[in-house]
């Protein structure tokens, strides 16, 4: 994958405005490639001469942290059957913070929804080569499939395999395959060499689609909004985690901990159902951290920009990338 930036990134780089990188990119005075309603840009083509005439500054992508040869990616199902928990803002907030820490991170978008696809600023119904197109292919052919071909590339560290709607045929399709199962697992297993972390976002249901995430994942992350009856919907899943681990379909499947989304901490009712859930936890599985509700998560949606890049001074920024070296931390230890 060539070393591919935002327009953000190339206007950081080159010390001007993102609207003046974008006016360069319509008038053609930038080489970009168009994704949805953004522009990446090769960091190549952002060297020499700039359409002002000035000399550009050299720009480097960030270094990647070294690694052990033949390391795998670490794959996390970020998981709950429960709508409107923050899965999607999880997945990218976290994707694009430990991107910016170095990591090569791939982001996996499993629900029909295509919500994740969206919020990266790409259009879902206009992408021919997604997540389906590449499980259609596998389930045809009863052989390796690369996902390469549908992977795009977000920013130089982080990409995405996107989704539409299309996706949701795939209910219909996967009861039919032997191993079902195993599905996403084998689609995946070519590129996990390729990064360092792997975000699946499943859909807000426990279907066989995030069956398959979970078989396929070494953790499930669990985003939870402090709700009433929040403990009875995240005890369905972890009776789902444990059936998954003792049918052996994922036998060393770990949860990776629960993180609390759309925090408000003034309601004395969020405390009380923080507390009930501390207590049904029981030391047991971590609280990885608070994100208070923002409305800046809405509005890096509507963007097609990650939280931590569309505003990343924001307290929600914050606490996923204080989450991001939590799990980055974690992981080299292993």
């Amino acid at each position: 994958m060539d070393d591919v930036v935002t327009a953000e990134e190339a206007a950081r780089y080159l010390k001007v405005h993102p609207k003046t990188i974008q006016r360069w990119c319509r008038e053609g005075k930038i080489p970009a490639m168009r994704a949805g309603n953004r522009y990446r840009l090769r960091v190549g083509d952002l060297q020499g001469s700039d359409p002002r005439g000035a000399e550009r500054p050299s720009v480097e992508p960030p270094r990647a942290v070294a690694r052990p040869a033949g390391r795998r990616a670490r794959v996390i199902a970020v998981a709950n059957q429960k709508g409107g928990v923050g899965k999607t803002t999880t997945a990218q907030a976290l994707g694009s913070a430990l991107a910016d820490l170095g990591e090569r991170v791939l982001l996996v978008d499993l629900d029909p929804q295509a919500s994740l696809t969206a919020s990266l600023g790409f259009k879902p119904a206009e992408l021919s080569e997604t997540i389906y197109t590449v499980m259609c292919q596998f389930m045809e052919n009863d052989e390796p499939a690369s996902p390469a071909r549908a992977i795009v590339a977000v920013d130089a560290w982080l990409a995405l395999l996107p989704s539409n709607i299309n996706l949701s045929a795939a209910e219909v399709t996967l009861p039919n395959q032997v191993r079902r199962e195993y599905v996403l697992g084998e689609i995946l297993a070519p590129v996990l060499g390729d990064y360092d972390w792997v975000f699946v976002d499943c859909p807000p249901s426990l279907s066989l689609l995030t069956i398959n995430a979970l078989t396929c994942a070494d953790s499930c992350l669990v985003p939870v909004s402090p709700e009433p009856l929040v403990t009875v919907g995240v005890g369905l899943l972890f009776q789902t985690i444990a059936r998954v681990r003792r049918t052996k379909l994922n036998p060393g499947l770990d949860i990776e901990g629960v993180i609390l989304t759309k925090v408000d901490p003034r309601p004395t009712l969020t405390r009380g159902v923080i507390e009930d859930l501390k207590a049904t936890l029981g030391g047991r599985i971590p609280i990885l951290g608070e994100v208070r509700n923002s409305i800046r998560v809405q509005e890096a949606s509507a963007s097609g920009m990650p939280l931590t890049r569309y505003r990343p001074a924001t307290d929600a920024a914050s606490s996923y990338r204080q989450i991001a070296e939590v799990l980055c931390a974690a992981h080299r230890q292993n």
